[in-house]
């Protein structure tokens, strides 16, 4: 066991972590694409594991959104973000879709490994 946090089991699947940049004009899209964003992301709750928007430290405007996904490829994951409005009407200028491991935190509800020694077994 963790010697500080419960050990909980690790997410099924594989995970995606999609950062998107806004380019020019990103607050009017914003604004106009809102609703359509917001119904997006409820109709497709249970595929993000968390998502929401990004800022620069202590500033108000916002930069771009980030998102947690389960998905089986990259390829699923683009294509789930995608589908939002804000992506379809271009309002990011920048796309990265990461392959992420959630390893520990208060919304995991702890840790996923049990010792140092297991994570060093299952590290390439």
């Amino acid at each position: 066991m963790a010697k500080y946090a419960p050990t909980v089991p690790r997410i099924d699947g594989t995970v995606f972590l999609v950062l998107a940049y806004d380019g020019p004009g990103s607050a009017e899209v914003r604004d106009r694409e809102l609703e359509g964003h917001l119904d997006y992301v409820e109709q497709n709750v249970e595929r993000y594991l968390v998502c929401g928007p990004l800022r620069n430290p202590g500033e108000a405007p916002l930069v771009g959104s980030f998102f947690l996904v389960n998905a089986e490829t990259a390829d699923e994951a683009r294509a789930l973000v995608s589908g939002d409005p804000y992506v379809k009407s271009g309002m990011y200028a920048e796309i990265r879709v990461l392959e992420a491991t959630p390893a520990a935190g208060r919304l995991m509800g702890g840790v996923i490994w049990e010792s140092a020694e297991g994570v060093r077994e299952a590290s390439p």
